[in-house]
Order: structure tokens, then C-alpha cells, then sequence
């Protein structure tokens, strides 16, 4: 009879462990998803409304998520001679007919309206200070320079297209606007 009590005790134990895991796991999961959304949520809104500028920024979605925003400027034409050379290899390389054609073609085209390329790297923190957890978002946008001038800044996301979205509920602190005194 205690042979079985401390199998099962052991076999108890061993469950409440597994059990414990599962559920860490689990939390660990659903705040890592919840940091991916208020991501998205904020790199959707970048350039749209506001013209998109180079710089950094910092806020807090809710009382757990803050997020850093970091916006670089590249030059297009440093991208695009760097795609013309890397397909001007691949076609020398393999040298079929269609590779050189499409090498060729992805020459920069001169005489196209001028964009300004920015690289916005978003890092979301939640978590207390002895487990504080990180993940990094990294996108490319375009803004063309043509509508700037004339008061407009459209801006895509190389990334994928989306429509516009308003901003999630909750997320202040943007650098650009903060938020009424007396809000948190």
C-alpha cells in the first residue's frame, strides 16, 4: 500500500510539473501574439496621416507594452543598384536568355518620380524588470517626395498593403503627439 502511495505521489508530481509548463507556455504565447498585434496595430499608422520622418520615438500601448520606433532614411538608388548587381550576377551565372533580360530591366529606370525609402525598426518591451521580454519588428516604407511637396504624404509598405486603419485604442505616447496632460 505505500509502494502505491508514493507511485502515485511521484506520478502526481510529475503531472503538476507538466501541467505547470503547459500553462507557462501557454502565457509566454498569448503575450508574445498580444505584442505582434499593438506591432502591427502602430507599424500600419507609420507615414499615414503624418508625414514619415527619420527619427526615433518611444510610448506605451497599455500598462504593460511600451515600444521604441527607430526610422532610418536609405537611398533608393544604393537599394536598387544593389538588386541590378545581384541579378546581373545570378543571370552571368546561369546565363539563360531570360535571367539576362530580366537583369537588364531591373536597371534603375531614370526619369521615375523620386521616393524617399525609410527603415522602421519597432521593438515592443512588456514584462517587469527581472523578465522583461523584447521583440523587434523591422519593415521598409516609401513616401513619395512629388506629394509631399503639394501637402500630401502617401506612404506604402513594402512590407504588404494594407488600407487605412485607425489607431488601436489605448496607444499614446507617439513623440510627434503626446498625449493631454492628465492621461496616462
Amino acid at each position: 500500500m505505500i509502494a502505491a502511495f508514493v507511485i502515485f505521489a511521484i506520478a502526481v508530481g510529475a503531472l503538476m510539473q507538466i501541467l505547470t509548463m503547459s500553462m507557462n507556455n501557454a502565457r509566454r504565447s498569448a503575450d508574445e501574439t498580444r505584442a505582434a498585434l499593438w506591432a502591427q496595430s502602430l507599424l500600419d499608422n507609420v507615414g499615414i496621416g503624418e508625414r514619415i520622418e527619420a527619427g526615433s520615438s518611444h510610448g506605451e500601448f497599455d500598462r504593460k507594452y511600451h515600444w521604441e520606433l527607430q526610422i532610418d532614411q536609405i537611398d533608393p538608388e544604393l537599394v536598387a543598384a544593389e538588386v541590378s548587381q545581384n541579378n546581373a550576377n545570378a543571370a552571368n551565372t546561369n546565363g539563360s536568355p531570360a535571367q539576362q533580360s530580366f537583369a537588364q530591366s531591373a536597371a534603375p529606370v531614370f526619369g521615375m518620380p523620386q521616393i524617399d525609402l525609410f527603415h522602421v525598426v519597432l521593438t515592443v518591451i512588456w514584462g517587469d524588470n527581472a523578465r522583461e521580454r523584447t521583440a523587434q519588428f523591422s519593415t521598409l516604407r516609401t513616401a513619395n517626395t512629388d506629394s509631399a511637396a503639394s501637402g500630401g504624404f502617401p506612404a506604402a509598405d513594402l512590407r504588404r498593403a494594407q488600407p487605412d486603419q485607425p489607431m488601436a485604442d489605448g496607444m499614446r505616447g507617439r513623440a510627434s503627439n503626446p498625449p493631454a496632460k492628465g492621461q496616462r
